[in-house]
């Protein structure tokens, strides 16, 4: 691992607590193996791009990376709608690209979120895209659902030696009925199993945040402790 540069963020509104400030510590490193990678997201960090990141937020540890086993993993009822509801979608799995197809679904998707969960706008053009999604020394692989030629959903995923890691979804708001978000984390169990990957990360989980709640229907569940073990989540 080559760390050349590293910073701690200012200060910022929390997105996932109301009242509370953020901080993240970040650093940027060109190389950087698989494994090195599943180490540091067991030591609780994250990664877009070629910069990794962890919370380092003054008298808060309430992000707690969150997995699950995807050989005792069955989807419940919800799920299983999920999958029924986008059963006419065509899956593609390849390498991670930035064309106008995907920003502009992009760019759509956090349009809505801002407006209906004033989620914080960000850089939604092709070199943010590029520089978090598809510049990677971590192998990667998109999966992407379609109706057609129409893109609905993207899933960017990278792959270290025991995991699917589901760094960031996106897909089509004026179709929240079929439950897309849900559909590519099922993807990303799919896919787990069909490259022999015991886990899909699905990031922080914050206990009580509602807009992380649907991470543990992902079950059973495993949630890391302040002390670095995995724990069975219980909820």
């Amino acid at each position: 691992m080559n760390v050349t540069h590293q910073f701690v963020t200012e200060p910022h509104d929390c997105a996932y607590l109301a009242g509370r400030k953020a901080e993240l510590h970040y650093s940027y490193a060109p190389e950087l193996s698989p494994q090195e990678y599943e180490a540091l997201m067991n030591a609780g960090c994250r990664k877009f791009g070629l910069a990794f990141f962890r919370p380092v937020c003054a008298g808060c540890q309430a992000c707690r990376p969150i997995r699950f086993d995807v050989s005792t993993f069955t989807p419940d009822r919800s799920q299983k709608r999920a999958l029924k509801r986008n059963a006419d979608l065509a899956v593609q799995i390849a390498e991670p690209i930035c064309d106008e197809q995907r920003l502009e679904l992009f760019r759509r998707y956090h349009e809505f979120q801002a407006g209906a969960k004033h989620w914080p706008r960000q850089g939604e053009g092709p070199l943010e895209y590029e520089f978090s999604f598809v510049q990677n020394q971590i192998p990667g692989l998109e999966i992407s659902a379609w109706d057609g030629d129409k893109l609905l959903g993207v899933m960017l995923t990278e792959i270290t030696p025991n995991v699917v890691s589901a760094v960031y979804h996106y897909h089509e708001p004026e179709q929240r009925e079929r439950g897309l978000g849900t559909f590519l984390i099922l993807q990303c169990a799919e896919l787990a199993r069909q490259i022999g990957r015991r886990w899909v990360y699905l990031g922080y989980y914050v206990k009580d945040s509602p807009s992380m709640a649907y991470k543990t229907r992902f079950g059973p569940c495993e949630v890391l402790g302040v002390d670095g073990v995995w724990r069975d989540n219980e909820i």
